[in-house]
């Protein structure tokens, strides 16, 4: 190997540590789930963890968000090296010898802070893509949540049914005898086997509608197509008190959704500033390596230069000159509206947040004042009503009319108290969207 060819393959090897040394990249981030739900029973609880897991929309969102984390240190890396070959065909000639190849890398640098901006810019991003998958979540949580609170109603309502038809067949029965006796009419039998079909009725639909319920469960964790067998759901009824004034503050501040509109707002400032970097330069520095070859015309033959052959080294410094301003700073104002237009994003979903907030309260109270007005009056008076109604039909003082209105009223109270109940499930799950915390544990760790 001589000279040339060494000094030529150091170029080469040169130009290659340094098209490594301008593409190396940090690490890169990711997002991850709240992970952070109030569940009353363990079922709810073994529902919403495979819906973080299986459901397809809560995935693509999460997978969304790691995929811009990847943009960070595309935004943050210097513009690739630029490595040209050149061949010259009539090769030019110099004092010492014909130029027969060139060899040249280059590099553009831009102005100090731009690629640290453009970094915080993409992270922004990525951050608000994180807090928006967070809000899809919770949404998809709060979705599953009121379906299983109304199955547990359906559950709830057709236990209900059956305890009422069982006590009906025991009032026919009742009817059968009292009527074969002479003691009664055949229009109470008629009554209370219409009665017993008219349950057995609004069983069938509510079998399909807690069969169609399934179906939505089963679909909202990721499994679609499969029949979800529940097992009994037994739901507490729960009076909860809650400050409305502090729930809008932390609805306001820590919601999910605001988070990623403040996010936003972050990265369309830091854009920017880095808009307004446009009127720096940027630079460009560069190597050259050229091969000489050594003279042949006869001036060179008789009388070789000293140089004879010499292969020549260069460097290149750029400068990129910011020439149209009015471009730049058209740039410069649509960053600046667009930080407008965020905040008042960002200004629209506080008041939805707080109207959201302020309904879901508002609910929660109407509901446990009538829920402990059913469990502690009325369905009491109503089994109170019962039991004298079916003492006084049995002495002859009451009618079997009057004892079916009376039989009535319970099952229908206590018809109404679960739908009470699972109502008050439902707003407390739209209460815990709302705020984007756990909810009802909010409340209990904010009273202790």
């Amino acid at each position: 190997m001589n000279y040339k060819q060494s000094t030529f393959r150091v170029v080469m090897i040169s130009c290659a540590l340094m098209l490594a040394t301008f593409t190396q990249a940090a690490g890169p981030s990711s997002g991850t789930s709240i992970g952070e739900y109030h569940a009353p029973d363990p079922q709810l609880g073994s529902l919403i963890s495979a819906l973080l897991e299986e459901n397809p929309g809560i995935r693509s969102v999460w997978a969304e968000s790691r995929s811009l984390y990847q943009r960070v240190n595309q935004a943050r890396s210097l513009p690739d090296p630029m490595l040209a070959y050149r061949y010259f065909v009539e090769t030019p000639e110099t004092r010492v010898g014909p130029q027969e190849h060139a060899l040249e890398v280059s590099q553009g640098i831009p102005w100090r802070a731009k690629r640290r901006l453009q970094g915080e810019q993409a992270s922004l991003m990525a951050d608000g893509s994180t807090w928006k998958a967070a809000e899809r979540e919770r949404a998809a949580v709060a979705l599953l949540k009121k379906t299983y609170f109304e199955a547990a109603y359906l559950q709830e309502a057709i236990t209900v049914l059956d305890e009422e038809r069982n006590l009906l067949q025991r009032f026919e029965e009742i009817a059968l005898t009292r009527y074969s006796t002479g003691k009664g009419i055949q229009q109470s039998i008629i009554k209370v086997q219409t009665d017993i079909s008219r349950l057995d009725e609004k069983e069938f639909a509510l079998r399909e509608r807690l069969d169609v319920v399934q179906e939505r469960l089963a679909e909202l964790i990721g499994r679609p197509g499969t029949r979800l067998a529940l097992s009994p759901i037994t739901l507490p009824f729960t009076e909860l008190t809650v400050d409305v004034g502090e729930l809008e503050a932390l609805a306001e501040k820590l919601h999910p959704a605001v988070r990623a509109v403040e996010s936003r707002i972050e990265a369309d400032r830091t854009w920017a500033r880095r808009r307004v970097l446009e009127k720096k330069p940027d630079f460009k520095v560069g190597i050259g390596y050229t091969l000489v070859g050594t003279r042949d015309d006869p001036a060179g033959v008789l009388s070789p230069p000293p140089d004879n052959g010499s292969d020549i080294l260069g460097v290149t410094f750029g400068v990129k000159i910011p020439l149209y301003r009015k471009k730049i700073r058209a740039g410069i104002a649509e960053a600046k509206h667009a930080v407008d237009r965020d905040e008042q994003v960002l200004n629209s979903v506080r008041n939805n947040l707080r109207y959201k907030v302020q309904q879901a309260a508002t609910r929660l109270d109407s509901l446990g004042e009538r829920g402990r007005l059913y469990a502690a009056v009325i369905i009491p008076q109503a089994e109170q009503a019962l039991s004298s109604a079916e003492a006084a039909y049995s002495t002859g003082r009451l009618g079997f009319l009057d004892l079916l209105d009376a039989e009535r009223i319970l099952f229908q109270s206590r018809l109404a108290f679960h739908r009470l109940v699972s109502d008050t499930w439902i707003a407390a799950s739209e209460l815990e969207e709302a705020i984007g915390r756990p909810f009802p544990s909010f409340a209990e760790e904010s009273s202790q």
